[in-house]
């Protein structure tokens, strides 16, 4: 396990709280007629856009563990890790969900009937990424009873079904390049996150293997050349963003790119690591509670007295994501501390 990935994990959750800050930002402000000034859009949106790196990472770093956990077992015995794992996903997933259900019943009176809440948790609404990672979790064993003995195969099984998915989901770009009866390929429910992000954790797995052959792979030139790549895909996926360009599918190549050179660095390469180690053990009570927090905090501001700072996003966007990350941080160490490790990870996972 790299002494990196700790940190890794806090930059994930950063860009995810970044990315949804922004998001809802512009939202809330388009929504009450608000008018938010050009330049902060061409500021806001590339730093947006850093956010598809996050679930990449997620998938990438959740595998990695599996397998560090998994080491020495049998195929048996990594199948007796996964209750526990899915329970530890699974709980806090459903209480944060029935959480955000409430709080935007309360903000906007957005109301389900029993069965289109229970297909809403099905399909990962609003944490999107939740049930591939469920998918991933109780296949993990195989992927790696699998990696170990054809890790390049596995690799480019995945990279190929992920680029089927694409053509198969995006007709408007694809036209009808495949037969109808391919449509059975793409499996309901996780469908679209396989389309996005389908081949990371298998690369989790692969790297959680194979560290060592990666690292001598990844030496500083090679690490500067995917760097300078990784750049330049990113710049192309922004300049798409903001209408400067027209490369719909590069969001999807990028990170694959910057994943790999992120593995690259070191533990003394990440600014305030610290910091991002602190927040990385919490990552996934921040994934679940951010979107609910976000909500909240725009909508007192849209209710107080500080309404007319909302056409000043830049300084919104620090704001709410800067509490979006203290406020539950603070809260579940005290969870922690007070509560027990147990209830926390019920909770928070």
């Amino acid at each position: 396990m790299s002494r990196h990935f700790p940190a890794l994990r806090g930059v994930a959750i950063i860009l995810v709280v970044i990315n949804h800050s922004i998001t809802l930002g512009l939202q809330f402000a388009r929504n009450q007629g608000i008018f938010v000034p050009s330049w902060q859009k061409y500021l806001l949106i590339p730093i947006k856009e850093v956010g598809i790196f996050a679930v990449p990472l997620f998938l990438f770093l959740a595998a990695s563990y599996f397998v560090y956990a998994a080491q020495g077992k049998s195929l048996k015995e990594m199948f007796g890790l996964i209750p526990k794992n899915f329970l530890y996903i699974a709980v806090p997933y459903l209480v944060w969900s029935l959480v955000f259900y409430l709080v935007v019943f309360l903000i906007f009176g957005e109301s389900n009937s029993v069965i289109g809440y229970a297909k809403s948790l099905l399909v990962g609404y609003p944490n999107n990424f939740i049930p591939l990672l469920i998918f991933f979790t109780f296949f993990a064993p195989i992927l790696i009873w699998l990696s170990r003995r054809l890790p390049l195969l596995i690799f480019g099984f995945f990279i190929a079904y992920q680029a089927l998915l694409v053509v198969l989901l995006r007709p408007d770009l694809f036209g009808n390049l495949l037969p109808a009866w391919t449509a059975v390929l793409a499996p309901p429910i996780i469908r679209l996150p396989l389309a996005l992000w389908g081949v990371f954790y298998p690369l989790g797995i692969i790297y959680g293997l194979y560290s060592d052959k990666i690292k001598k792979f990844l030496s500083p030139k090679n690490s500067a050349i995917i760097f300078l790549i990784s750049l330049s895909m990113f710049a192309l996926s922004a300049s798409t963003q903001l209408g400067f360009a027209n490369f719909p599918l590069i969001e999807i190549i990028t990170p694959l790119f910057g994943l790999v050179w992120l593995i690259s660095l070191k533990r003394e390469h990440i600014p305030f690591v610290r910091f991002f180690e602190r927040i990385g053990k919490r990552s996934y009570g921040l994934y679940l509670t951010n979107l609910i927090i976000l909500n909240i905090l725009l909508f007192l501001i849209l209710r107080s007295g500080l309404r007319q700072f909302m056409a000043f996003q830049p300084l919104i966007v620090l704001l709410i994501a800067s509490a979006t990350v203290l406020i539950p941080l603070i809260g579940m160490e005290w969870v922690e501390k007070n509560r027990g490790r147990s209830t926390y990870r019920l909770l928070f996972g």
